[in-house]
């Protein structure tokens, strides 16, 4: 069981641009230097950007998706990049499942009346079973 949240267009490029900031943190390792120079203005201006964009999600959004936090300022939002980078393969999007809670004895009911095997079948039906093996041993 789970609640979705309705999102809108900012979300989605705020998780791509997420999801592109981590993927070029990661590159960053190994690049040459000239690379990594390119790499670190990319990565500056795609930080801000994603900051600004975290200010204009809704409250739902910003609770759907994972990797930012409170800035200094109150009502400011920023991009966590400590938790984005610890987590690489997680997913950007917060997803919460949980299990409904249930009763154990009674599922445990439930269980065994599924397993209970069918009454057998009376006089009748077994005369028809074995009339029927009864024709194939005559052919034999």
């Amino acid at each position: 069981m789970y609640e979705q949240v309705n999102t809108g267009p900012l979300y989605d490029e705020v998780v791509q641009w997420m999801s592109t900031f981590r993927s070029l943190t990661a590159r960053m390792g190994g690049a040459r230097h000239s690379t990594q120079v390119k790499l670190d203005r990319t990565l500056e201006r795609l930080g801000e950007r994603i900051d600004e964009r975290l200010n204009e999600l809704s409250d739902p959004e910003l609770t759907a998706l994972d990797c930012w936090q409170d800035g200094i300022l109150p009502g400011i939002y920023e991009m966590d990049r400590e938790a984005l980078m610890e987590q690489p393969y997680c997913s950007i999007r917060k997803i919460m499942r949980w299990d409904e809670e249930y009763d154990v004895a009674e599922r445990r009911e439930q269980l065994r009346e599924q397993d209970k095997t069918p009454e057998h079948v009376g006089s009748k039906g077994s005369e028809q079973l074995r009339k029927f093996l009864d024709s194939f041993s005559d052919d034999l």
